[in-house]
């Protein structure tokens, strides 16, 4: 069997419906969704992921969206998912406002750790951001998290060039009282908001220096093999916090990235700005005598996007 080197970690998208409408993610308006019948069934996505693993190494599954915890069934999705043989943990980027409700349940499932999308504490500019949503519903989504053992959790957030300055400091901060890791992501160039993400867009090495002449402390921590995010410990105020920094326009880590990717149709994709989709679950439905070599065929094409841009939202993929 053909195995994708290093290909150890599998993204699935359950849905591509959101109950916030993030500006850098969705339009304000007119969200394309996919027919509820071009959505496969919860027990195909977990067939296909079962025949991920058992060819390509996949051993960490990530379950995503849109918002996963829109659609029902996903604490069995993830017992289905964690009891394959072979994966060692089943993990969750979510927006944290359905965790209050379902946190203990997607742990004794089998969930391992969160990463919680969190971009600013400010409520108004939280609401205006995700177009309607209130920041102390992630919170107590994140509270919760913690108390189910979803841990370790960590803290996913977007740099915006209009507020940096107000959004970094106040996040770290919540990251050293909770006792968890942030992730501070460069903005992408994604659907109908490029021109937005355009003027937003500010560097990781930009915030890390402004950070230092703040007075801040930043020490380097050694990389983990194939993550995206270099991490650093950062000290300031007494505090001190593990900060990641995902970097993706203007310090590419492509050539260590080990990931695949099932989007809500079921397609699989060797990257996020990958414009070519393989039908993966319809082959495997249909009980196709090539899907195995056509898969492998479609994996070993795996390299570097010649840009960091996306034409779908960051939604119909799954981040």
């Amino acid at each position: 069997m053909a195995r994708a080197p290093g290909a150890a970690t599998l993204r699935v998208s359950v849905t591509d419906r959101c109950n916030l409408r993030c500006a850098y993610c969705m339009p304000e308006e007119g969200v394309p969704l996919l027919p509820r019948s071009e959505i496969p069934p919860l027990a195909e996505l977990a067939s296909a992921v079962a025949w991920l693993v058992a060819r390509y190494g996949v051993d960490r599954v990530k379950v995503t969206g849109g918002e996963p915890l829109v659609r029902g069934g996903v604490p069995e999705f993830v017992a289905r998912v964690a009891a394959i043989p072979g994966v060692r943990e089943v993990s969750m980027t979510t927006n944290g406002t359905r965790l209050p409700a379902s946190a203990v349940e997607l742990a004794k499932a089998g969930l391992t750790r969160v990463n919680v999308s969190l971009d600013t504490l400010d409520p108004v500019r939280f609401r205006e951001l995700t177009r309607g949503g209130r920041v102390e519903e992630v919170l107590a989504g994140i509270d919760a998290a913690l108390e189910a053992g979803l841990t370790p959790l960590k803290i996913n957030s977007v740099l915006r060039r209009s507020s940096f300055r107000e959004d970094v400091p106040a996040l770290l901060d919540l990251a050293a009282v909770k006792g968890v890791e942030i992730r501070f992501i460069e903005l992408m160039q994604t659907g109908t908001e490029a021109a937005w993400a355009i003027d937003e867009r500010v560097t990781g090495a930009e915030v890390r220096s402004w950070l230092s002449t703040e007075g801040a402390i930043l020490s380097p921590l050694p990389d983990r093999p194939n993550a995206p995010a270099r991490r650093t410990s950062i000290s300031r105020h007494g505090r001190m916090v593990v900060a990641g920094w995902i970097d993706p326009v203007s310090h590419a880590f492509c050539d260590d990235c080990d990931r695949l990717r099932l989007d809500a149709r079921g397609r699989l994709r060797r990257c996020l700005m990958d414009d070519q989709a393989f039908p993966l679950v319809d082959l495997l439905r249909r009980g196709d005598a090539h899907v195995e070599e056509a898969t492998a065929f479609y994996v070993a094409g795996k390299q570097p996007p010649v840009a960091m841009t996306l034409g779908s939202t960051m939604a119909s993929i799954g981040g």
